[in-house]
Protein backbone atom coordinates (compact mmCIF):
# COMPACT_ATOMS: atom_id res chain seq x y z
CA UNK A 1 0.00 0.00 0.00
CA UNK A 2 2.68 2.40 0.88
CA UNK A 3 4.29 1.59 -2.41
CA UNK A 4 1.35 2.31 -4.40
CA UNK A 5 1.51 5.92 -2.25
CA UNK A 6 4.99 6.60 -3.44
CA UNK A 7 4.35 6.18 -6.86
CA UNK A 8 1.22 8.26 -6.78
CA UNK A 9 3.74 10.78 -5.55
CA UNK A 10 5.83 10.58 -8.19
CA UNK A 11 3.28 10.86 -10.89
CA UNK A 12 1.88 13.82 -8.95
CA UNK A 13 5.69 15.94 -9.00
CA UNK A 14 6.57 14.78 -12.02
CA UNK A 15 2.94 16.16 -14.09
CA UNK A 16 4.20 20.03 -13.26
CA UNK A 17 6.21 19.80 -17.01
CA UNK A 18 2.39 19.53 -18.47
CA UNK A 19 1.92 22.89 -17.25
CA UNK A 20 4.05 25.06 -19.51
CA UNK A 21 5.15 28.79 -19.01
CA UNK A 22 3.24 31.08 -17.05
CA UNK A 23 2.61 34.79 -17.89
CA UNK A 24 4.64 38.07 -16.38
CA UNK A 25 4.16 41.40 -17.06
CA UNK A 26 6.04 44.52 -15.95
CA UNK A 27 2.86 45.18 -13.64
CA UNK A 28 1.68 41.45 -13.17
CA UNK A 29 2.82 38.12 -12.17
CA UNK A 30 1.05 34.90 -12.99
CA UNK A 31 2.40 31.76 -10.90
CA UNK A 32 1.66 28.35 -10.42
CA UNK A 33 2.31 25.95 -7.57
CA UNK A 34 1.76 21.96 -7.49
CA UNK A 35 2.09 20.35 -3.95
CA UNK A 36 1.89 17.05 -3.60
CA UNK A 37 1.75 14.55 -0.37
CA UNK A 38 1.41 10.90 0.58
CA UNK A 39 1.64 9.62 3.80
CA UNK A 40 -0.26 7.74 6.56
CA UNK A 41 -2.66 8.97 9.39
CA UNK A 42 -3.57 6.84 12.57
CA UNK A 43 -7.20 8.63 12.84
CA UNK A 44 -8.47 10.06 9.55
CA UNK A 45 -11.99 11.63 11.34
CA UNK A 46 -10.32 12.70 14.64
CA UNK A 47 -13.03 10.61 16.83
CA UNK A 48 -12.45 8.02 19.73
CA UNK A 49 -10.82 4.54 17.72
CA UNK A 50 -11.48 6.49 14.59
CA UNK A 51 -9.86 4.48 11.61
CA UNK A 52 -6.54 5.09 10.31
CA UNK A 53 -4.96 4.74 6.65
CA UNK A 54 -2.75 5.63 3.85
CA UNK A 55 -3.89 8.48 1.66
CA UNK A 56 -2.12 11.11 -1.47
CA UNK A 57 -3.35 14.18 -1.79
CA UNK A 58 -2.73 16.57 -5.24
CA UNK A 59 -2.59 20.29 -4.88
CA UNK A 60 -2.23 22.89 -7.93
CA UNK A 61 -3.54 25.94 -7.43
CA UNK A 62 -2.36 29.56 -9.24
CA UNK A 63 -1.65 33.17 -7.48
CA UNK A 64 -1.79 37.03 -9.40
CA UNK A 65 0.13 39.56 -8.00
CA UNK A 66 0.58 42.95 -8.58
CA UNK A 67 4.10 44.04 -9.25
CA UNK A 68 6.02 47.08 -9.07
CA UNK A 69 3.13 48.72 -6.87
CA UNK A 70 2.60 50.97 -3.81
CA UNK A 71 -1.30 48.78 -3.61
CA UNK A 72 -0.61 45.08 -2.61
CA UNK A 73 -2.44 43.04 -4.61
CA UNK A 74 -3.03 39.23 -4.57
CA UNK A 75 -5.42 36.47 -5.92
CA UNK A 76 -5.21 32.75 -5.16
CA UNK A 77 -7.19 30.02 -6.72
CA UNK A 78 -7.10 25.61 -6.78
CA UNK A 79 -7.94 22.56 -5.69
CA UNK A 80 -7.22 19.91 -3.51
CA UNK A 81 -7.50 16.18 -4.15
CA UNK A 82 -7.21 12.95 -1.85
CA UNK A 83 -7.30 9.97 -2.44
CA UNK A 84 -7.47 7.38 0.28
CA UNK A 85 -5.85 4.37 0.19
CA UNK A 86 -7.21 2.38 3.18
CA UNK A 87 -9.09 3.39 6.16
CA UNK A 88 -12.81 3.37 4.36
CA UNK A 89 -13.01 7.13 3.55
CA UNK A 90 -14.39 8.69 0.27
CA UNK A 91 -12.09 10.76 -1.81
CA UNK A 92 -12.71 14.53 -1.68
CA UNK A 93 -11.95 17.39 -3.29
CA UNK A 94 -11.61 20.85 -1.76
CA UNK A 95 -11.67 24.35 -3.86
CA UNK A 96 -10.47 27.57 -2.60
CA UNK A 97 -10.03 31.20 -3.67
CA UNK A 98 -9.42 34.37 -2.06
CA UNK A 99 -8.20 37.91 -2.64
CA UNK A 100 -6.23 40.24 -0.59
CA UNK A 101 -5.37 43.94 -1.19
CA UNK A 102 -3.43 46.32 1.01
CA UNK A 103 -1.60 49.94 1.32
CA UNK A 104 0.97 50.65 1.31
CA UNK A 105 3.17 47.80 0.07
CA UNK A 106 6.36 48.30 2.35
CA UNK A 107 8.03 46.52 4.67
CA UNK A 108 7.85 47.11 8.30
CA UNK A 109 4.11 49.83 7.40
CA UNK A 110 1.11 49.14 9.01
CA UNK A 111 -1.74 49.27 6.15
CA UNK A 112 -4.06 52.15 5.87
CA UNK A 113 -6.03 49.94 4.54
CA UNK A 114 -6.51 46.01 4.04
CA UNK A 115 -9.26 44.09 2.78
CA UNK A 116 -9.51 40.22 2.29
CA UNK A 117 -12.37 38.34 0.69
CA UNK A 118 -12.02 34.04 0.84
CA UNK A 119 -14.00 31.45 -0.53
CA UNK A 120 -13.59 27.72 0.69
CA UNK A 121 -15.42 24.09 0.39
CA UNK A 122 -14.01 21.69 2.80
CA UNK A 123 -13.99 18.27 3.93
CA UNK A 124 -11.49 17.84 6.51
CA UNK A 125 -12.15 16.29 9.86
CA UNK A 126 -13.62 18.84 12.32
CA UNK A 127 -12.39 19.12 15.76
CA UNK A 128 -15.65 19.46 17.05
CA UNK A 129 -17.68 16.85 15.06
CA UNK A 130 -15.77 13.75 14.91
CA UNK A 131 -16.33 12.96 11.16
CA UNK A 132 -15.39 14.77 7.79
CA UNK A 133 -18.40 16.37 6.68
CA UNK A 134 -19.06 18.74 3.44
CA UNK A 135 -18.91 22.78 4.83
CA UNK A 136 -18.39 25.68 2.42
CA UNK A 137 -17.21 29.05 4.18
CA UNK A 138 -17.58 32.63 3.15
CA UNK A 139 -15.49 35.28 5.25
CA UNK A 140 -14.28 38.70 4.57
CA UNK A 141 -12.04 40.85 6.49
CA UNK A 142 -11.34 45.00 5.90
CA UNK A 143 -9.49 47.52 8.11
CA UNK A 144 -8.93 51.68 7.12
CA UNK A 145 -7.09 54.23 9.09
CA UNK A 146 -8.03 58.25 9.05
CA UNK A 147 -5.18 60.22 10.45
CA UNK A 148 -6.07 62.81 12.96
CA UNK A 149 -2.85 64.81 13.82
CA UNK A 150 0.70 63.83 13.98
CA UNK A 151 0.45 60.75 16.07
CA UNK A 152 -3.82 60.37 16.66
CA UNK A 153 -5.49 58.09 14.38
CA UNK A 154 -8.71 56.10 14.18
CA UNK A 155 -8.71 52.62 12.57
CA UNK A 156 -11.96 50.31 12.48
CA UNK A 157 -12.25 47.16 11.70
CA UNK A 158 -14.85 44.86 9.78
CA UNK A 159 -15.41 41.12 9.56
CA UNK A 160 -18.01 38.64 8.41
CA UNK A 161 -17.92 34.76 8.28
CA UNK A 162 -19.91 31.90 7.24
CA UNK A 163 -20.22 28.31 7.57
CA UNK A 164 -22.65 26.07 5.57
CA UNK A 165 -22.95 22.46 6.31
CA UNK A 166 -23.86 19.64 4.00
CA UNK A 167 -25.98 17.65 6.80
CA UNK A 168 -29.60 18.12 7.75
CA UNK A 169 -28.59 17.30 11.34
CA UNK A 170 -26.32 20.71 11.58
CA UNK A 171 -26.46 24.36 11.98
CA UNK A 172 -25.08 26.66 9.73
CA UNK A 173 -23.68 29.80 11.17
CA UNK A 174 -23.05 33.88 10.62
CA UNK A 175 -20.52 35.81 12.60
CA UNK A 176 -19.92 39.79 12.06
CA UNK A 177 -18.12 42.10 13.59
CA UNK A 178 -17.24 45.92 14.17
CA UNK A 179 -14.15 47.36 15.64
CA UNK A 180 -13.14 51.19 16.01
CA UNK A 181 -10.46 52.03 17.91
CA UNK A 182 -8.21 55.44 19.03
CA UNK A 183 -4.46 54.79 17.97
CA UNK A 184 -1.59 56.24 18.85
CA UNK A 185 1.48 56.19 16.58
CA UNK A 186 5.21 57.75 18.18
CA UNK A 187 6.85 56.62 14.91
CA UNK A 188 6.56 55.10 11.66
CA UNK A 189 6.34 51.02 11.96
CA UNK A 190 4.41 50.83 15.01
CA UNK A 191 0.39 51.66 16.52
CA UNK A 192 -0.93 51.23 19.91
CA UNK A 193 -4.75 51.71 20.68
CA UNK A 194 -7.55 51.32 22.51
CA UNK A 195 -10.60 49.98 21.30
CA UNK A 196 -14.61 49.30 21.63
CA UNK A 197 -16.10 46.33 19.57
CA UNK A 198 -18.83 43.98 19.14
CA UNK A 199 -20.25 41.56 17.39
CA UNK A 200 -23.64 39.65 15.56
CA UNK A 201 -23.65 35.82 15.43
CA UNK A 202 -26.49 32.81 14.83
CA UNK A 203 -26.48 29.24 14.27
CA UNK A 204 -29.34 28.33 12.28
CA UNK A 205 -30.45 23.92 11.71
CA UNK A 206 -30.67 23.24 8.76
CA UNK A 207 -33.67 20.87 10.23
CA UNK A 208 -36.39 23.59 11.00
CA UNK A 209 -38.02 21.50 13.46
CA UNK A 210 -35.23 22.02 15.63
CA UNK A 211 -35.89 24.92 17.26
CA UNK A 212 -33.51 24.24 20.24
CA UNK A 213 -30.79 24.11 18.37
CA UNK A 214 -31.25 27.89 17.16
CA UNK A 215 -29.49 30.75 18.77
CA UNK A 216 -28.29 34.31 18.53
CA UNK A 217 -25.75 35.93 20.74
CA UNK A 218 -24.14 39.63 21.18
CA UNK A 219 -20.93 40.30 22.16
CA UNK A 220 -19.35 43.52 23.51
CA UNK A 221 -15.81 43.87 24.36
CA UNK A 222 -13.16 46.68 25.12
CA UNK A 223 -9.01 45.46 24.49
CA UNK A 224 -5.90 47.53 24.19
CA UNK A 225 -3.44 46.84 21.04
CA UNK A 226 -0.33 46.76 19.93
CA UNK A 227 0.72 46.22 16.33
CA UNK A 228 4.01 46.51 14.20
CA UNK A 229 7.58 46.88 15.32
CA UNK A 230 8.42 45.69 18.91
CA UNK A 231 12.07 45.49 19.03
CA UNK A 232 14.76 45.34 16.27
CA UNK A 233 14.17 41.60 15.90
CA UNK A 234 10.45 41.11 17.10
CA UNK A 235 7.41 42.25 14.76
CA UNK A 236 3.60 41.70 14.94
CA UNK A 237 0.18 42.11 16.54
CA UNK A 238 -0.88 41.32 19.98
CA UNK A 239 -4.70 42.40 22.03
CA UNK A 240 -6.44 41.92 25.09
CA UNK A 241 -9.29 43.11 26.80
CA UNK A 242 -12.44 41.76 28.30
CA UNK A 243 -15.90 40.67 27.14
CA UNK A 244 -19.41 39.99 27.44
CA UNK A 245 -21.67 37.74 25.21
CA UNK A 246 -25.61 37.04 25.65
CA UNK A 247 -27.50 34.10 24.23
CA UNK A 248 -30.80 33.83 23.13
CA UNK A 249 -33.28 31.67 21.23
CA UNK A 250 -33.23 27.89 21.80
CA UNK A 251 -31.26 28.47 25.01
CA UNK A 252 -30.35 32.18 27.18
CA UNK A 253 -26.97 32.15 28.79
CA UNK A 254 -24.32 35.15 29.96
CA UNK A 255 -20.76 34.29 29.51
CA UNK A 256 -18.12 37.08 30.70
CA UNK A 257 -14.80 36.50 29.26
CA UNK A 258 -11.38 37.22 28.29
CA UNK A 259 -10.65 38.22 24.82
CA UNK A 260 -7.56 38.33 23.71
CA UNK A 261 -4.70 37.31 20.53
CA UNK A 262 -1.16 37.37 19.51
CA UNK A 263 0.65 36.94 15.88
CA UNK A 264 4.10 37.63 16.82
CA UNK A 265 7.59 36.81 14.89
CA UNK A 266 10.51 36.84 16.28
CA UNK A 267 14.09 36.38 14.67
CA UNK A 268 16.14 35.22 16.91
CA UNK A 269 19.49 35.65 14.68
CA UNK A 270 19.64 35.16 10.00
CA UNK A 271 19.11 31.51 10.82
CA UNK A 272 16.32 30.96 13.47
CA UNK A 273 12.73 32.20 14.06
CA UNK A 274 9.93 32.14 16.54
CA UNK A 275 6.52 32.25 15.98
CA UNK A 276 3.84 32.60 18.46
CA UNK A 277 -0.29 32.96 17.51
CA UNK A 278 -2.87 32.37 19.87
CA UNK A 279 -6.53 33.40 20.67
CA UNK A 280 -9.22 33.45 22.91
CA UNK A 281 -12.84 33.89 22.44
CA UNK A 282 -16.48 32.68 21.52
CA UNK A 283 -17.49 30.40 18.44
CA UNK A 284 -20.59 27.79 17.56
CA UNK A 285 -19.95 24.14 17.34
CA UNK A 286 -21.76 22.72 14.41
CA UNK A 287 -25.13 21.83 16.46
CA UNK A 288 -25.56 25.48 18.26
CA UNK A 289 -23.71 24.73 21.60
CA UNK A 290 -22.10 28.00 22.58
CA UNK A 291 -18.09 27.37 22.38
CA UNK A 292 -15.99 28.69 25.04
CA UNK A 293 -12.47 28.75 22.79
CA UNK A 294 -8.50 29.42 23.51
CA UNK A 295 -5.71 28.01 21.17
CA UNK A 296 -2.58 28.48 20.52
CA UNK A 297 0.79 27.83 17.99
CA UNK A 298 4.12 28.17 18.69
CA UNK A 299 6.66 27.21 16.05
CA UNK A 300 10.68 27.07 15.71
CA UNK A 301 12.51 27.30 12.44
CA UNK A 302 16.22 26.64 12.13
CA UNK A 303 17.85 27.00 8.73
CA UNK A 304 20.34 24.24 9.34
CA UNK A 305 22.84 24.57 6.28
CA UNK A 306 21.69 26.44 2.89
CA UNK A 307 18.47 24.75 1.78
CA UNK A 308 17.95 22.42 4.97
CA UNK A 309 15.62 23.84 7.78
CA UNK A 310 14.01 22.32 10.69
CA UNK A 311 10.87 23.54 12.37
CA UNK A 312 8.96 22.18 15.50
CA UNK A 313 5.65 23.24 16.68
CA UNK A 314 3.59 22.93 19.92
CA UNK A 315 -0.31 23.70 19.94
CA UNK A 316 -2.26 23.73 22.94
CA UNK A 317 -6.13 24.28 22.67
CA UNK A 318 -9.02 23.78 25.12
CA UNK A 319 -12.40 24.27 24.33
CA UNK A 320 -15.73 24.34 26.78
CA UNK A 321 -19.11 23.82 25.48
CA UNK A 322 -22.23 25.12 27.46
CA UNK A 323 -25.75 26.04 26.49
CA UNK A 324 -27.61 27.18 29.46
CA UNK A 325 -25.31 25.26 31.85
CA UNK A 326 -21.88 23.16 31.68
CA UNK A 327 -21.50 20.65 29.36
CA UNK A 328 -18.25 19.59 28.56
CA UNK A 329 -14.74 20.68 28.47
CA UNK A 330 -11.70 19.27 25.86
CA UNK A 331 -8.73 19.87 26.03
CA UNK A 332 -5.45 19.36 23.40
CA UNK A 333 -2.17 18.77 22.28
CA UNK A 334 -0.58 18.73 19.35
CA UNK A 335 3.33 18.69 18.82
CA UNK A 336 4.81 17.88 15.13
CA UNK A 337 8.14 18.71 13.53
CA UNK A 338 9.45 19.07 9.58
CA UNK A 339 12.57 18.34 8.27
CA UNK A 340 12.82 20.36 4.72
CA UNK A 341 14.71 20.77 1.59
CA UNK A 342 14.34 23.86 -0.02
CA UNK A 343 17.15 24.97 -1.99
CA UNK A 344 15.02 27.60 -3.90
CA UNK A 345 11.68 29.53 -3.94
CA UNK A 346 10.93 27.30 -6.61
CA UNK A 347 11.13 23.90 -5.07
CA UNK A 348 10.49 22.53 -1.54
CA UNK A 349 10.48 18.60 -0.22
CA UNK A 350 9.42 18.13 3.34
CA UNK A 351 8.83 15.02 5.52
CA UNK A 352 6.46 15.90 8.33
CA UNK A 353 5.37 13.97 11.65
CA UNK A 354 3.09 15.05 13.82
CA UNK A 355 2.02 13.79 16.86
CA UNK A 356 -1.51 14.61 18.88
CA UNK A 357 -4.21 13.75 22.35
CA UNK A 358 -7.18 14.94 23.03
CA UNK A 359 -8.72 14.71 26.65
CA UNK A 360 -12.60 15.16 26.81
CA UNK A 361 -15.29 14.70 29.46
CA UNK A 362 -17.19 12.78 27.19
CA UNK A 363 -15.33 9.35 25.72
CA UNK A 364 -15.98 9.49 22.42
CA UNK A 365 -14.10 12.92 21.94
CA UNK A 366 -11.37 11.39 23.40
CA UNK A 367 -8.44 10.31 20.74
CA UNK A 368 -4.53 9.95 20.06
CA UNK A 369 -3.53 11.01 16.65
CA UNK A 370 -0.59 10.24 14.57
CA UNK A 371 0.49 11.18 11.34
CA UNK A 372 3.80 11.12 9.00
CA UNK A 373 3.53 12.78 5.04
CA UNK A 374 6.84 13.13 2.49
CA UNK A 375 5.45 16.17 0.59
CA UNK A 376 6.95 18.64 -2.42
CA UNK A 377 6.09 21.63 -3.58
CA UNK A 378 7.06 23.23 -7.39
CA UNK A 379 6.13 26.85 -8.24
CA UNK A 380 6.92 27.80 -11.63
Amino acid sequence: MLRRALIALCLITSSRIAFGSLWESPDWALLGTLNGATGYDSNLTLLHDGPGGFYVTANPYLTLSRQNSDTDILVNGGATREEFLSGGQPSVTDLSFNAAIAYPNTINTIPVYKFYAGWLTSSQPNEFLGERIQNTVISFTGEGYIKLTGKLGLRGNLEFDSVKYDAVALNDSLHGSVVAGLTYSPYGGTESSINVGTALAQSTPNDPSLTANYVRSQEYDVTLRFRGQMTDKITGDIYGGFGVVDYTGGYSNHNDLPVAGADVAWGLDPRRTLVLAAYSGVTYAPDGTAVQTAHAFLSYTDVIIAGWQFTARCCPTRNVFNRQVFERTDEGWDFGMEFAYDPSKHFKVALDVGYAVRNDDVLVYKYTHASVSLGSSYTY
